[in-house]
């Protein structure tokens, strides 16, 4: 009788032999290096695209005066109390601005003006700020202040609020921190002739 242990190989160990051990490890190796490089390279660019990008900013009128000049008068000093509201939608890391500059301006005259104020915004987390821009004996042309005066009447008239903010991303994206600048533009609604105080 035939013995069913004869002829049968030993079994194969692959770890008794050095070569394909090396290569396998090798090409493991490979592998995780890959993965990691790839998962470090899609966090560099989420976050630098993050620190340029990922701000909503939107602008709100609360009260303003001061716009009432009669036809003899050609010089107003106006005030506007402004909402800036906020909102970033970056997963990583606060948006932080360093302050800035904002100018109300009325047919291409500014009207207002004020500092930003240095600010930082939690991720995720909706941010509001009082800005407060006036401006001080603001010499305007007839044909500009009869349309403005009309405007008013009416209730069409519009200002335009540039916003300059300067941010940095905090070294994130870079060994040095990045510093840009987001610029904002926003038309809002005077109303009617009747000037809006603080409520």
């Amino acid at each position: 009788m035939a013995n069913i242990d004869e002829g049968a190989g030993e079994p194969i160990d692959r770890w008794r032999h050095p070569r394909e051990a090396r290569v396998l490890t090798t090409r493991l190796t490979f592998l995780v290096v890959s993965t990691l490089s790839v998962f470090a390279l899609g966090v560099v660019l989420l976050v630098a695209t993050e620190a340029k990008e990922a701000t909503e900013f939107s602008m709100e009128l609360s009260a303003f005066e001061g716009l009432n000049a009669t036809a003899s008068e050609t010089v107003l000093s106006p005030a506007f109390s402004l909402k800036l509201h906020v909102k970033n939608s970056r997963v990583l890391q606060p948006w932080c601005s360093d302050g800035g500059e904002v100018v109300v301006s009325y047919s291409d005259v500014a009207l207002a003006w004020c500092r930003a104020p240095c600010f930082c915004v939690q991720r995720r987390a909706p941010t509001e700020l009082a800005l407060l821009p006036w401006g001080r004996e603001v010499g305007l042309s007839d044909d500009v202040l009869r349309r403005l005066a009309s405007e008013l009447h009416g209730g069409t008239a519009q200002v335009t609020v540039g916003m300059k903010l300067f941010y940095d991303a905090k070294g994130w994206s870079s060994p040095e921190s990045y510093r840009g600048t987001s610029l904002q533009l926003f038309q809002l609604l005077l109303g009617s002739s009747t000037e809006r105080r603080n409520k």
